[in-house]
C-alpha cells in the first residue's frame, strides 16, 4: 500500500442540495462574502458582501447578512477561502464558490496570480471586509478568464476530476462545466493525450483519479506549464501532500516498456548531453561509478558515494538535481561545511548557464540573503546549498516546508563519524532534522506507513573514507531514516599526480626550498600551512621576494575571503598560501602544484589537499610535502588547543544548570554561557566552542535548543489601511527616512500576512527573524522598527519583556540595593578616565576603588560595567590577553555623566514600577483565594502578568509581563524624577536602562528588545543532580582519539616516502582500503601502536617522561582519578613530578592552559616551578598559572596583592567563592596543582574545597610530605592532605625512593621518624644509592661546672675539616667532584648570625639565609628607585608592557647609583629571574612579583663555601653535608621533631649533629661520639637589627641623609644610636626591646666594637595618613666583642 494513501482514501464532504442542482445553472446572481474572525475569541467581529447589482453590505450581522442576500435572490456565494473559513461561522445558502482552491489550478505558473501571494489576498487594507469582497470578486473574474483560455480537453479533464469536490463544483456549475459522473472512465484517455511527452505513457492514470482527484489535478495544472521553475503553493502541498508523490509518479518513474517521455527526461546519459554537454560519465579506473550513483539518484535510491578529490563528485549529484527541477519541480538541499565551497559550487553552476543554484549562508548580507529566501520560494531554485547549523533557522525550515523537497545531498559526510579527520556535532542534527521534516509534512506516522524507510532520499558524498568511517555514515542513516545506503567507492587513484615528500632541517631551509620550488615550477600554485596567522605572513614574505602571493584562512573577514579566492580562479594572482579551509571543492582545473608547507594533520586530508592539484586529468601535477619532525609537534599543539575536552563540556552543563535553576528553560548568549561556565574571553573561537559544546549536551539528550526570536503579530495592526500607515508614519518625528521606508515594508509584510487562511506555520510569518529575512532587514532594525511603531500606535503595544524579581516582600529590594553600589562604581569609573585614556588592569582599577571607599567593588563588577559601556557607546574599550586595559571616553565628561545620571534614574523608576505592578498583582491574588474557596485558575496567569513570590502558595516565580512603550509611557507621565526632562525620554533610553538592570544582574529580563543580545532558546530536559559523563562524551573522544592517530599516521607517510616512494604509495592505499585495526597492526607493531594513542611524537615523548621511575610514571599516566595525593618523601623527586606532570597535563591529558591552575607556598616555589616548565616544554610555559595561595587569593578579590595585607585574604577568597561573588573565569578550573600540600592551613583547604565545589569535575593534584609539616606555628596541618585522600575517587601515591642522600642517612632519617606520632606515610624511604655515606651524632654537655656549653666551635672545626678534604678532592683530579657544598643548619636567626660571624672571623666565605621580621622586599632602597624609574619611564608610553629600552635603563642607572651596595645583588637576581619567566614584561606582572616576594628568595648561596640557615629556611634545598646545631628542647612536640628530620634529609652525602640532649641517642646508623670539651661563646658576634629593634620614628627627619647612604657602609656607635661617621649625626635609634637585650650581651662582657649597615629600606606607619610620606630607616649590624 503507499505511503499516501492516507491522502488518498479522503471522504469526499460535498453534500448537493437535489433543489440547488436542478437549479438552472445559467442563473448567475453571485454575491461575494468576506468574515472577519478573531483570532482568539473565534467570534465574527465583522462581516463585509457585494452584491451582483452594486449593492454592497458592512455589519456584524449574520441575520442582516442572510437578509441581503434574499433580497438579491442570490444563488452564488463566493468569498477567498470560503468553504473552509466564512461557512464554519455564517449560515449561507446557496452554492459557494471558493477563489483559493481556483488559483493554483489555472494560474500555476509564474509569476501566478498577482492578487494572491501562497494562500493569501494581496491587500494594503486592514479589517476592511468589503474591500476583501472587491479583490476576490476581482480574482474569480480573471479565474474565469483563465478556465475559458484553457483548452478543451483540459476543461474536461478538470471538471471530470473535481465535479464532485466542494471545493470546486460551485465553480464549475458557475462556469456550466458540469458533466455526467460515469464520463470519468474517460479521464485516463484524456489526459494521456492532452499531457502527452510530459508524463509517462504508462502511468496508471486511472488509480491516481479514484485515490486523489484533487491531487491528480494540481499535479496536471503545474506539469501543464512549459516553466520548470514554476511551483505548486505550499498550502497546497500542506494540504494535499499527495501532489508531490503523484507528480513522482506522472513525471519521474521510469517506465518499464519505456516511453519517449521516460527515454528523454529521465535518461542520465541524454540528459548528461543536454545540461553539461558530456558525452559520457567519467569511470575510475574502467569502474563507472559515476554513471551507476547518478542512476542510483535519478531511480530514488539513498546513496553514499566515494569519489577522490577532482573527481566529478559535484556534478553526481547537480544531474539527478537539475532533472528532478525540469521533471518534477523539485528542490534539492545540499549541506555543506563549508561557505566558500558553496558558493563556488553556485558560481560554477551559474557560468554554465544554470541560475537554480541559491546558497544561503551566513556570508551573504541581509538584502542578498532575502533574495535567497525568495528565489527558493518562488521556484527560482533546484538546488540549495546551506550549512548544517542552518537547518535550525525556522525560515529555512518554513520555506522548505513550501517546497516539493526531492532529496538531501549531504557533501563532506565523512563529519558524521568520529573516526572520520573531520567529525562535527552539528552533522549530528541532520538526521533527525530530516526524519521531522518528514513528519511535519507527511503526519508523524509517515515513515512507518513506508515501512520505517525514508520518504526522501539522501545522497552522501566524500573524498575519502576508510571504512569504519563508511559503516558509521551508513549506520547513521540506517538508525534515523530506516534507509541502507547504496555505497559507490572508488579505489583508484590519481595517475596524473606526482609525490615528493623533502625532509628539511630549519625554517630558513624550508622557506629557501619553497621558493625555489615555485619559481621553478610557474604554474597555478597551492601553499598549504597549518595556523592561520603564518598564511599571512608566508604570502607576504613571497611577494616582498617578488613572488606575487595571497593569503587565505577561515578566520579573515568574509570580504577578504572571496576577493582572494576570485584573485586566484581569475589567474589575476598564481600562488594562494592557505590553511585546509581553502580548496573544499576549489575547481580550478589548471593547478600544477600543491605544497605543504607544514603537512597536513591526517592523510585524509593530505590526499584531498595534493588532489586539488592536476583536476585538468591531461595535466601533470607536482605534490610536496617539506617535512620536518616540528611539523607534527605543531598539530598536537593545535590539537590541544582546538580539542573541546568532557571537562570542557561538563563546565558548560553546569552552566547550564545554574543559569536553569529557576525554570528548565533560559534565553541567553553564547558569550553569556562562556562566561558563565568559566571561560576566559581570551579563548579563540568561543562562540563557536559554547555552539559545539551546546551540539554535544544536545546529542546526550541533556537540553533542547532553539533559536530566542520574538513575534510581531498582525493581529495588532490599529491602521485601516497601507494609506493611513504611511500618513501616520510621515508625521510621526520618531522615524528617519530609511527607518520609515523599513517600517513601511513592515507594516506592508503584517497587513498581507493578515489574511493569512492556510499557512502551515503561521507564527513563522509572524516571527521577527523571518520578517528580517524576507525583507532584507536586520533583525535590530526589525524589532527597532516595530517598537517605534508601537510608541506610535500603529501596531497595538505588546508586553513582551517578562521580569523575574526578587521576593517582593522583602522592604530590603535586592535590585535597589545593587543599583546603587554598581552606580556608585560606575561613576568612580567615569570620572577616573582622563581625557585622553586611561592604561590599567582590572585589578588595580578595582584595588583603587577600594581604597578609595567603595567597598563593594569587585573585578567581576568592574568588568560587567565597562562591557556595557562600550556595548552602550560611552567609552572604548582595548585588552590584551593578561587584562591590561586602554579605557577612552567616547564624549565629554559632562555630557557622560549627564546621560549616566539619567540613565540610573530611570533604572530606579523601573525598579519602583515594576514592584508596585507585582504587588499590585499579588494583592488581587490574595484577595480572589481569600474569597473564594474552591481552588481556581492564578488570575495572573490569564492576565500574562506575574504572581509575585510574597503569594500565599509557594510555586516558583512567574515572570511579570510588561512592554518598554507601557515604561516609556508611565515614566513620561510621572512627576518623581530629579530632572526636568524625562518627557524627552525615547524608547533607546529605557532599553538602555532595561539592559543595564540585565546586565548587573538586578533583575533577570528576557523577550522583547534583549533577544538581540540573547539569541539562544535552551530548555534542560535532564535534572539539575545530573552530570555529563564519560560516557556521553564517547563519541567525541573516539574522534579525538582518532586525530592523534591520524597526525601520527601522516607522519609516518612522509618518513616512509622519503625513504621508499612504492611503500609510501602501498601505505596509503592500506589505510584507505583495509580494516583500520588490520592497518595498524600491519604498520604500527609492538609498543608503537600505544606510542600513536599519545599526543606527542614518541622521541618527544621519551625526551620529556622516558628518564622518570616506575613510580614517578605511575604518577603521570594516572589520567583518570579525580584527587592523586602523592606522599613524597625527602629526595624522591617530588618536583621533578610534578614539573612532568604539568607537561603531562597540558600535552597529554586535554588540559588547556587557562583551565590548569599550580598553587605553591612561596613565589620561590612558583618562580622554580616555571622555570623547569619552560626548560621541559618551552614557550607554552608562560601561559600556565602558577601562584601562591595569597597571590591568587588577591586576583580573585580584585586586588593588587603584599605580604603584609595577606592576614585573612585567603578566607575572603573562600568565602566569595562560596557565596557566588567571583567572576566564574577566575575560578573555572578543570586542574588544581598543589605544592607543598601538607602545609595547608585551614583557610588554604577552605580555598581548596571552594574550588572543588565551584567544579565538580575538576581533579586534585596535591603534592606534600607529612613529615615535613614544619609551619605548625602559622596553621599548617598535614590532616588536611589526610582529608583529600578521603575524597571520593581519590589515590594516595607514596613515593618512597630517595635520589639524594646516601644510605647511612637515609635509615638514621627513618629511625628518626618512627618517633612521630602523626603520620601519613607508612612505608620506610629507600635510598637508591648504593653507597653508605656518614652519620655522626656529637654529644655535648649542656653545661661543665655550672657553665654552659657552646656548640658554634666544634662544627667550626668539622668545617674547617670538610673544606680541607675539599680542597685535597680538587686536587685530586681523577677523584674529582664539582665543588661539594656544606650547609649548617641551626635553630634559629641569632644562631645563625653568630655562626656567620665565627666563620668570617676564620677568613671562611659563608652567606647566611634567614628572614627578618618586617622586612619586605619591595622596601628595599633599590627596589624603590629601580621602580621609580620604571613608573617614570612607562608614564611616556602609557604601554602595559615595560619597552625594553625603558628596562635596560632603569637597570643602568639602578645599578650605577648603587654599584657599592651590598644588598644590590638581591635586585640583580630577581631582575634576572623576572626576565626568564615573563616573556613579556607587563607593568602589572612586575609589581605582583615584587609585592610577593621576600629578600630570602633571592639569596644566591650559589658561590659560597658555607650557607649558614635556619631549619625552616633550608627546606626545599640539599647539600653534599650538613651540620646541624640542636639544642635540646625541653618538650620535643611532634612539630619540633618534624623540623629535625626536615634538616636531617637536606644531606646528601655525610651528616654531623652537635645536641646536646638526647633524642638522636638511639639512631643505629649513626656514629655515636661524645664530646666532653667545655666550649665558650665566640669572642665576636653579630647582632642584625629589625623593625622592632629600632626606634622607627626616630629616623623620620633624616630620610636624605639615610638615602644617600648604601648598604654595607660603616656607621658609628654611641649610646644605643647610630650616626654618620663624617659628621657625627644620629640618623637611627635602638629600641627599647633591643636596649634591653643589649644589656644582657654587656653583661656577658661584650661590647658593640662597630656597625655596619645592612639595609636600607622604605616604612611608614600602617596608622599614618593616606598622603604621608614615607620615612627611609636604617637597618644595621651591630658587632660585639668580648
Amino acid at each position: 500500500m503507499s505511503i499516501f494513501s492516507r491522502f488518498f482514501g479522503r471522504k469526499n464532504n460535498l453534500i448537493v442540495s437535489s433543489d440547488i442542482v436542478k437549479k438552472d445553472a445559467r442563473s448567475r446572481n453571485i454575491a461575494f462574502v468576506d468574515t472577519e474572525v478573531g483570532l482568539k475569541d473565534h467570534k465574527i467581529h465583522d462581516i463585509g458582501a457585494l452584491r451582483y447589482d452594486g449593492a454592497n453590505f458592512h455589519q456584524a450581522s449574520q441575520t442582516a447578512l442572510n437578509k441581503f442576500l434574499q433580497e438579491g435572490k442570490v444563488d452564488y456565494i463566493c468569498g477567498h477561502n470560503l468553504i473552509h473559513h466564512d461557512a464554519r461561522y455564517l449560515q449561507l445558502n446557496g452554492i459557494l464558490i471558493d477563489t483559493l482552491y481556483l488559483s493554483p489550478l489555472l494560474f500555476p505558473k509564474r509569476p501566478y496570480h498577482h492578487l494572491v501571494k501562497d494562500d493569501k489576498l494581496m491587500s494594503e487594507q486592514m479589517n476592511n471586509p468589503v474591500n476583501d469582497c472587491e479583490k476576490a470578486k476581482e480574482l474569480l473574474m480573471d479565474e474565469i478568464a483563465a478556465w475559458n483560455q484553457l483548452s478543451e480537453r483540459k476543461r474536461k479533464i478538470f471538471t471530470l476530476l473535481l465535479q464532485n469536490e466542494e471545493e470546486f463544483r460551485g465553480f464549475l456549475m458557475y462556469v456550466g462545466a458540469i458533466e455526467k459522473d460515469d464520463a470519468i472512465i474517460e479521464v485516463s484517455e484524456f489526459i494521456l493525450s492532452e499531457y502527452k511527452n510530459h508524463i509517462c505513457a504508462h502511468a496508471d492514470i486511472q488509480a491516481l483519479a479514484a485515490q486523489s482527484p484533487c491531487g491528480l489535478a494540481y499535479a496536471l495544472a503545474l506539469i501543464g506549464t512549459d516553466d520548470y521553475q514554476s511551483v505548486t503553493p505550499g498550502w497546497v502541498l500542506f494540504h494535499y501532500p499527495e501532489v508531490e508523490h503523484i507528480i513522482y509518479m506522472l513525471c519521474h518513474t521510469q517506465c518499464t516498456d519505456g516511453c519517449e517521455y521516460c527515454n528523454r527526461m529521465l535518461d542520465i546519459h541524454h540528459n548528461l548531453k543536454q545540461l553539461f554537454g558530456y558525452d559520457a560519465f567519467r569511470t575510475y579506473d574502467g569502474e563507472p561509478l559515476q554513471e551507476q550513483a547518478s542512476q542510483a539518484a535519478v531511480d530514488g535510491k539513498s546513496l553514499l558515494a566515494i569519489f577522490p578529490t577532482g573527481g566529478g563528485k559535484s556534478l553526481t549529484f547537480q544531474l539527478p538535481a537539475l532533472m528532478d527541477g525540469r521533471t518534477i519541480h523539485g528542490l534539492t538541499v545540499v549541506i555543506s561545511p563549508l561557505q566558500s565551497l558553496m558558493k563556488d559550487q553556485v558560481d560554477n553552476l551559474a557560468d554554465r548557464g544554470f541560475t537554480d543554484a541559491v546558497t544561503i549562508n551566513g556570508l551573504l548580507d541581509p538584502i542578498s540573503r532575502s533574495l535567497a529566501i525568495e528565489r527558493v520560494q518562488s521556484g527560482d531554485a533546484t538546488l540549495l546549498y546551506i550549512a548544517p547549523e542552518m537547518l535550525r533557522s525556522k525560515t529555512i525550515e518554513r520555506i522548505l516546508m513550501a517546497r516539493h523537497v526531492v532529496r538531501f545531498v549531504i557533501d563532506e559526510a565523512h563529519c558524521f563519524s568520529a573516526w572520520g579527520q573531520d567529525f562535527r556535532v552539528d552533522y549530528l542534527y541532520i538526521g533527525k532534522f530530516i526524519k521531522e521534516y518528514q513528519e511535519r509534512k507527511f503526519g508523524k506516522d509517515a515513515m512507518a506507513r513506508n515501512h520505517g524507510q525514508t520518504l526522501i532520499p539522501v545522497s552522501c558524498f566524500t573524498a575519502t573514507a576508510k571504512q569504519k568511517v563508511v559503516q558509521d555514515i551508513c549506520d547513521y542513516f540506517k538508525s534515523w531514516l530506516g534507509t541502507d545506503l547504496q555505497l559507490f567507492a572508488s579505489s583508484a587513484s590519481r595517475t596524473n599526480l606526482h609525490y615528493s615528500v623533502i625532509h628539511v632541517d630549519s625554517d630558513g631551509n624550508k622557506y629557501n626550498l619553497l621558493r625555489s620550488l615555485v619559481e621553478k615550477t610557474d604554474c597555478p600554485t597551492i601553499i598549504y600551512v597549518s595556523r592561520t596567522k603564518r598564511t599571512r605572513e608566508l604570502a607576504q614574505k613571497l611577494t616582498r621576494d617578488g613572488i606575487s602571493a595571497l593569503p587565505y584562512n577561515g578566520k579573515m573577514d568574509a570580504d577578504e575571503k572571496v576577493h582572494n579566492q576570485e584573485a586566484f580562479m581569475s589567474d589575476k594572482v598564481r600562488i594562494i598560501v592557505a590553511t585546509s579551509a581553502f580548496g573544499m571543492g576549489v575547481d580550478k582545473s589548471d593547478v600544477g602544484l600543491v605544497i605543504h608547507y607544514d603537512i597536513s594533520d591526517s592523510l585524509e586530508n593530505y590526499v584531498q589537499e595534493a588532489g586539488r592539484a592536476g583536476r585538468d586529468p591531461h595535466l601533470n601535477a607536482k605534490c610536496y610535502v617539506l617535512y620536518s619532525d616540528e611539523d607534527l609537534d605543531k598539530h598536537f599543539v593545535l590539537l590541544n588547543q582546538t580539542k573541546l575536552s568532557i571537562s570542557e563540556i561538563q563546565q558548560v552543563w553546569k552552566a547550564i544548570k545554574v543559569l536553569t535553576k529557576q525554570r528548565p528553560h533560559v534565553s541567553c548568549s553564547a558569550l553569556e554561557i562562556a562566561r558563565q561556565a568559566g571561560w576566559d574571553n581570551s579563548v579563540s573561537d568561543i562562540e563557536t566552542r559554547v555552539r559545539t559544546a551546546l551540539s554535544a549536551l544536545e546529542q546526550s539528550g541533556y537540553i533542547e535548543r532553539g533559536n530566542n526570536i520574538p513575534h510581531v503579530y498582525a493581529t495588532g495592526i490599529t491602521v485601516k489601511n497601507m494609506d493611513e500607515a504611511r500618513l501616520r508614519l510621515t508625521e510621526s518625528p520618531l522615524f528617519s527616512e530609511d527607518e520609515m521606508q523599513n517600517a513601511i515594508r513592515i507594516i506592508k509584510s503584517l497587513i498581507t500576512q493578515k489574511h493569512i487562511a492556510k499557512a502551515q506555520d503561521s507564527e513563522a510569518e509572524s516571527r521577527i527573524d523571518y520578517l528580517a529575512d524576507i525583507l532584507g532587514l536586520s533583525k535590530r532594525d526589525v524589532i527597532s522598527s516595530v517598537d517605534r511603531m508601537r510608541q506610535e500606535g500603529i501596531l497595538a503595544d505588546t508586553r513582551d519583556i517578562s521580569a523575574y524579581l526578587q521576593d517582593i516582600s522583602d522592604k530590603q529590594r535586592k535590585p535597589q540595593q545593587m543599583l546603587e553600589n554598581f552606580a556608585k562604581l560606575e561613576r568612580y569609573i567615569l570620572e577616573h578616565i582622563p581625557d585622553e585614556s586611561l592604561h590599567i588592569t582590572y585589578k588595580q582599577l578595582n584595588d583603587n576603588a577600594v581604597h578609595d571607599g567603595i567597598n563593594t567593588s569587585t573585578e567581576k563588577k568592574i568588568r560587567t560595567l565597562l562591557y556595557f559601556l562600550a556595548v552602550k557607546g560611552y567609552a572604548h574599550k582595548k585588552e590584551d590577553g593578561v587584562r591590561n586595559l586602554i579605557v577612552t571616553r567616547d564624549k565629554d565628561i559632562e555630557t557622560i555623566i549627564k546621560r549616566f545620571e539619567r540613565r540610573i534614574e530611570v533604572c530606579r523608576f523601573i525598579i519602583e514600577r515594576l514592584y508596585s505592578l507585582a504587588e499590585e498583582i499579588n494583592k488581587t491574588i490574595t484577595e480572589e483565594s481569600n474569597n473564594s474557596s474552591s481552588v481556581e485558575k492564578n488570575p495572573s496567569e490569564e492576565k500574562g502578568l506575574g504572581k509575585a513570590s510574597g503569594a500565599t502558595d509557594n510555586r516558583k516565580e512567574k515572570p511579570l509581563q510588561f512592554s518598554v512603550v507601557e515604561l516609556l509611557n508611565d515614566l513620561k507621565s510621572s512627576n518623581q524624577s530629579l530632572f526636568s526632562d524625562f518627557s524627552s525620554l525615547q524608547l533607546e533610553d529605557v532599553e538602555e536602562a532595561l539592559l543595564y538592570l540585565s546586565k548587573i544582574g538586578a533583575m533577570k529580563l528576557e523577550g522583547g528588545f534583549l533577544v538581540l543580545y540573547n539569541a539562544m532558546a535552551i530548555k534542560r530536559t535532564k535534572e539539575l543532580r545530573l552530570r555529563y559523563k564519560q560516557e556521553d562524551y564517547r563519541m567525541l573522544n573516539e574522534f579525538y582519539k582518532q586525530k592523534i592517530q591520524q597526525i601520527h599516521i601522516v607522519g609516518e607517510y612522509a618518513n616512509l616516502m622519503v625513504r621508499d616512494y612504492n611503500a609510501a604509495l602501498q601505505y596509503v592505499q592500506d589505510y584507505f582500503q583495509m580494516d583500520y585495526h588490520r592497518f595498524i597492526s600491519k604498520y604500527f607493531k609492538g609498543n608503537r601502536e600505544a606510542e600513536i594513542e599519545r599526543n606527542v611524537t614518541p622521541s618527544k615523548y621519551r625526551k620529556l617522561f622516558g628518564m622518570l621511575s616506575k613510580r614517578q610514571k605511575e604518577i603521570i599516566d594516572d589520567h583518570e582519578s579525580r584527587c592523586i595525593v602523592v606522599a613524597a618523601g625527602p629526595g624522591s623527586g617530588k618536583t621533578r613530578v610534578l614539573v612532568h606532570k604539568l607537561a603531562s597535563l597540558l600535552l597529554l591529558e586535554d588540559v588547556k592552559h587557562e583551565q590548569l591552575l599550580m598553587l605553591t607556598f612561596s613565589r620561590a616555589a612558583a618562580t622554580e616551578f616555571k622555570q623547569r616548565l619552560m626548560q621541559l616544554i618551552g614557550n607554552a610555559a608562560h601561559f600556565v598559572e602558577i601562584k601562591t595561595f595569597h597571590s591568587y587569593c588577591f586576583d580573585l578579590l580584585g586586588r593588587v596583592g603584599n605580604l603584609d595585607e595577606a592576614g585573612d585574604v585567603v578566607k575572603q577568597a573562600a568565602e566569595m567563592i562560596n557565596n557566588g561573588e567571583v567572576e566564574p573565569n577566575r575560578i573555572s578550573k578543570t586542574v588544581l596543582v598543589i605544592d607543598e600540600a601538607q602545609d595547608m592551613s585551614k583557610d588554604d583547604y577552605a580555598l581548596v574545597s571552594a574550588l572543588m565545589k565551584a567544579n565538580e569535575e575538576m581533579r586534585v593534584i596535591a603534592v606534600g610530605d607529612d613529615d615535613q609539616n614544619i609551619y605548625e606555628f602559622r596553621g599548617s596541618n598535614s590532616q588536611y592532605l589526610y582529608e583529600l585522600t578521603q575524597t571520593e575517587h581519590s589515590r594516595f601515591i607514596e613515593m618512597t625512593e630517595n635520589y639524594r642522600s646516601l644510605r647511612h642517612i637515609v635509615d638514621t632519617a627513618n629511625d628518626f621518624a618512627r618517633n612521630i606520632r602523626q603520620r601519613i606515610k607508612s612505608t620506610p624511604i629507600i635510598s637508591m644509592s648504593q653507597e653508605d655515606g656518614e652519620v655522626r651524632i656529637v654529644k655535648h654537655p649542656y653545661e661543665i661546672q655550672e657553665k654552659k656549653v657552646y656548640m658554634y666551635q666544634p662544627i667550626l672545626e668539622d668545617v674547617t675539616r670538610l673544606l680541607r678534604s675539599n680542597v685535597s678532592k680538587e686536587a685530586d683530579a681523577s677523584s674529582r667532584k664539582k665543588n661539594e657544598t656544606i650547609s649548617i643548619l641551626t635553630q634559629t636567626n641569632e644562631e645563625a648570625v653568630i655562626m656567620l660571624a665565627l666563620l668570617h672571623s676564620h677568613g671562611i666565605k659563608a652567606k647566611l639565609v634567614q628572614s627578618m621580621d618586617g622586612l619586605r622586599f619591595w622596601n628595599l632602597a633599590e627596589v624603590r628607585y629601580f621602580l621609580k624609574k620604571i613608573d617614570q619611564g612607562i608614564k611616556e608610553t602609557k604601554s602595559p608592557i615595560i619597552p625594553d629600552d625603558i628596562w635596560e635603563a632603569a637597570k643602568q642607572q639602578t645599578f650605577k647609583k648603587y654599584a657599592t651596595s651590598q644588598a644590590l645583588p638581591y635586585l640583580r637576581r630577581s631582575l634576572q629571574i623576572f626576565e626568564q619567566t615573563n616573556r613579556a614584561k607587563y607593568y602589572s606582572d612586575l609589581r605582583e612579583f615584587v609585592f610577593e616576594s621576600s629578600v630570602e628568595d633571592f639569596c644566591d648561596i650559589s658561590k659560597s663555601d658555607i650557607v649558614v640557615s635556619t631549619i625552616h629556611k633550608a627546606k626545599g634545598h640539599e647539600f653534599d653535608h650538613v651540620l646541624m646545631l640542636i639544642t635540646h628542647p625541653e618538650h620535643p612536640t611532634d612539630d619540633i621533631l618534624r623540623r629535625y628530620y626536615v634538616g636531617m634529609t637536606r644531606a646528601k652525602r655525610t651528616l654531623a649533629i652537635h645536641t646536646n640532649g638526647n633524642l638522636f641517642d638511639s639512631l643505629k646508623s649513626a656514629q655515636h661520639l661524645y664530646d666532653a670539651q667545655a666550649y665558650d661563646e665566640p669572642n665576636e658576634i653579630v647582632l642584625q637589627l629589625s623593625h622592632k629593634d629600632v626606634n622607627l620614628g626616630f629616623s623620620k627627619p633624616h630620610k636624605d641623609a639615610i638615602l644617600c647612604l648604601r648598604s654595607g657602609m660603616p656607621l658609628t656607635y654611641h649610646d644605643h644610636c647610630l650616626c654618620l661617621p663624617s659628621t657625627g649625626r644620629d640618623i637611627a635609634q635602638l629600641s627599647i626591646k633591643m636596649k634591653e637585650k643589649l644589656g644582657k650581651w654587656e653583661l656577658k662582657g661584650y661590647k658593640v666594637t662597630d656597625a655596619r649597615i645592612r639595609f636600607i629600606v622604605a616604612w611608614k606607619s600602617k596608622d599614618a595618613p593616606r598622603d604621608e610620606k614615607e620615612s627611609a630607616i636604617v637597618l644595621a649590624d651591630l658587632v660585639m666583642k668580648k
